[in-house]
């Protein structure tokens, strides 16, 4: 007669449930990722149906010859009813596609049902499933968060659609994911390894990993816990600031004088992170670049050698060069015609170092921020934009008239490389004036170059990045293109510099509202134009190796619409501090994540140092007083943590007797020795020899009781209570 097998059925219900769970996340995030085309709670009816019903076929007499057949009749029944329902709806009804819809959906619910019972039933009757498929969901998430990989940080959708809701960064969305999925992974490994799980129907198997082994590698994972999080947190801030200097196209936010952000390494054209909203607030009827809009957020005049750089507001006094919580005003340039006034309201999504807006900004004030949540900052931008016609520049001048020497020769040098002069000359032979030539220049790199996220040029860290491109294979983007404009012509005498910031598409707005995103940061070339100030001039190459545009999200548009209030505007410090009514109001304050995060690992640390301090005071006194009082200490907190603590009128040696550490009889009469008698016999040897006695006691406790306490922080605020005089042990 076969044994019974012991299931234990808490447990077996716990592991259920957890499985249940894991099956849940995964196949809503399958839905959010792919769509199954079935509604999620059918999914999830199903999978939950699946694990239960194995669960209990795998703790019945059912062999797997008898699993295939309940899994064939399944499919075959589902197939019978599929048809019964097809002929029902097609030929008595006449509803063929409800027909259809029906016969997907029973599909769809018994295949994820299929997957997960056959998941369960191996977890139950094959001993190494365990680990097999632990390692095969670990593989699957490392392999879904891979998307995030060269800096594509909206990818994948999931993960960039948490950020959006908790209101944090994507990187530290990304390390949280990683830490609660190993953390579950190592609560699910410990409750199904103490599982007793039946193989065949005979008797149970033994455990993969004993019990002790496994309490052990679980106390050094939590252990390794705390430098895990510090690490990470170094992690987080070195790839936060990589972020913030190497974005899409790559064009960064670098805003320091001498310091480029551009890349020529590899252009992050697919990343779609939301970088900001954008609200004109008025029409725009006169913009010359139509349908496409230029914010400019920095410029690169100074040539180093190398490349161009930032030179500072010293030469590009037109940028405002603050970041986004800052004020910034002008008096308005009255030498720039043909300009109209232009309103912005912008709401960064992403942190940026510098405010953009629309050329040529005379004032940027703070707006008060609707959602902190959601929006990094919030600022509104006066600008006096171009009205000016394409066509009716090319009669113009180029420079400022009002320039020192010192400063046209800045925007005059030249590359010391004299192809980029031999070059230009002979594409613009033919044009006559400053802006011809420009003009000539830049349709031809249009004709030529090839664009494209990863031109592949290997240069030396000295070298000019931009020759292997101009000429070389014509192979590049934004960054190459407007290098090798600026170039060539300043060769020709045309004063030029680096413009960079964000291009968007005004068709793609709505109702006035931009969604910016990390693909349309970019970088162009500019020139500046007597009366006209400084003038983009793009290359647009017809020839397209590799690009990943995409439409903007207008369901992300609609939400953040609906999220705008009419803007406030937050006057700056300076001007009212002496206004009698306009003191800052006390709000209450809302620690952020980090902080939180911050916090908890100091409340866990000095939870740790103070378990450590209680249990282990006593080794470190000489003084045998001390050192028994201590030690009464230890052993209470031992006590205290199994849930077993003195009453309020029980003596010592009361408390001793009905404790399951016998050793603690010696150390209670040893503590009322030092109390109560004027020279006590007591030496330290007493009282090392029972603390070993208590070791030696606590190692013959049940696993589960010692993780209970090395675990429990329950003795911790015992002793934080006895500290500040809330009572004795």
């Amino acid at each position: 007669m076969k044994t019974p097998v012991n299931t234990r059925p808490p447990l077996v219900k716990t592991i259920i449930a957890m499985r249940s769970l894991w099956a849940c996340i995964a196949l809503v995030a399958l839905q959010h990722l792919i769509g199954l085309g079935t509604p999620t709670a059918l999914l999830l009816l199903a999978s939950i149906a699946g694990i239960i019903t194995a669960t209990f076929l795998a703790h019945s007499k059912v062999t797997f010859l008898g699993l295939i057949a309940i899994t064939i009749g399944l499919i075959t029944g589902s197939s019978l009813l599929i048809d019964i329902v097809n002929y029902s709806f097609e030929k008595l009804l006449h509803l063929h596609f409800f027909a259809d819809s029906i016969g997907i959906q029973i599909k769809t619910c018994l295949g994820i049902a299929l997957a997960c019972g056959l998941l369960t039933w191996g977890f139950w009757r094959v001993r190494a499933f365990l680990y097999l498929e632990a390692l095969a969901a670990s593989f699957i998430v490392v392999i879904l968060c891979s998307g995030h990989r060269q800096y594509h940080l909206d990818q994948p959708k999931i993960v960039s659609s948490l950020a959006w809701y908790f209101g944090v960064n994507t990187i530290y969305m990304l390390s949280c994911i990683g830490i609660i999925f190993a953390l579950a992974s190592i609560l699910y490994l410990y409750c199904a390894a103490i599982a007793v799980r039946p193989r065949t129907e005979s008797a149970p198997v033994s455990l993969i990993v004993t019990r002790k082994r496994f309490a052990i590698s679980t106390i050094l994972a939590l252990l390794f816990c705390l430098p895990l999080l510090i690490l990470q947190s170094i992690l987080y801030r070195h790839y936060h600031q990589s972020m913030q200097s190497r974005v899409a196209n790559g064009v960064g936010m670098e805003h320091k004088e001498g310091v480029s952000p551009l890349s020529f390494q590899s252009a992050l054209g697919s990343s779609n992170q939301p970088a900001a909203l954008v609200r004109l607030e008025g029409d725009y009827t006169d913009n010359p670049f139509v349908p496409m809009l230029y914010m400019r957020e920095s410029a690169l005049s100074h040539f180093n050698g190398k490349e161009l750089v930032f030179a500072g507001r010293g030469f590009d006094g037109d940028l405002p060069a603050i970041e986004p919580s800052g004020t910034f005003s002008r008096p308005e340039d009255i030498a720039l015609l043909e300009r109209t006034p232009l309103v912005q309201s912008v709401y960064t999504l992403a942190d940026h170092k510098n405010a953009f807006a629309t050329d040529y900004p005379v004032s940027i004030v703070q707006l008060k921020n609707p959602r902190p949540k959601r929006f990094k900052s919030s600022y509104r931008a006066y600008s006096i934009a171009p009205a000016y016609e394409l066509s009716s520049l090319s009669s113009k001048d180029v420079g400022d008239s009002r320039w020192s020497s010192e400063i046209k020769q800045h925007f005059l040098a030249i590359h010391t490389d004299k192809r980029y002069g031999e070059l230009a000359a002979e594409i613009s032979q033919s044009a006559k004036t400053p802006v011809d030539k420009m003009l000539a220049l830049t349709n031809y790199l249009s004709r030529t170059a090839i664009y494209t996220l990863t031109p592949n040029h290997t240069v030396d860290a000295n070298e000019d990045p931009v020759a292997p491109f101009l000429f070389g294979d014509h192979r590049g983007y934004c960054v190459h293109f407007a290098h090798a404009l600026v170039y060539m012509a300043r060769s020709l005498g045309i004063p030029s510099r680096i413009g960079t910031g964000y291009l968007t598409d005004l068709s793609q707005a709505k109702d006035g509202h931009i969604l910016l995103r990390m693909s349309d940061r970019h970088a162009w070339a500019e020139v500046f134009i007597e009366g006209v100030g400084w003038t983009p001039f793009d290359v647009q190459p017809d020839q397209v190796e590799s690009h990943a545009e995409t439409a903007v999200d207008a369901k992300l548009l609609e939400e953040l619409m609906g999220i705008l209030e009419p803007g406030e505007e937050i006057l700056p410090p300076e001007l009212t501090a002496d206004e009698v009514g306009m003191e800052a109001h006390s709000y209450l304050w809302i620690p952020s994540i980090h902080q939180v995060r911050n916090a908890t690992l100091t409340l866990l640390l000095l939870a740790v140092l103070l378990k450590l301090f209680i249990r282990n005071r006593w080794r470190v006194t000489s003084d045998p007083k001390q050192k028994i009082k201590w030690s009464y200490i230890a052993v209470s907190s031992i006590l205290y943590d199994m849930q077993i603590e003195r009453y309020r009128a029980e003596t010592t040696k009361q408390f001793a007797l009905r404790a399951p550490i016998l050793a603690l009889e010696d150390i209670s009469l040893m503590l009322n020795e030092a109390l109560y008698r004027a020279q006590p016999k007591i030496s330290n040897k007493d009282i090392d020899d029972a603390m070993r006695r208590v070791a030696k006691e606590c190692s013959l406790m049940p696993i589960r009781t010692r993780l209970v306490i090395t675990l429990n922080p329950r003795s911790i605020l015992r002793a934080a209570s006895s500290f500040i005089g809330g009572g004795r042990w």
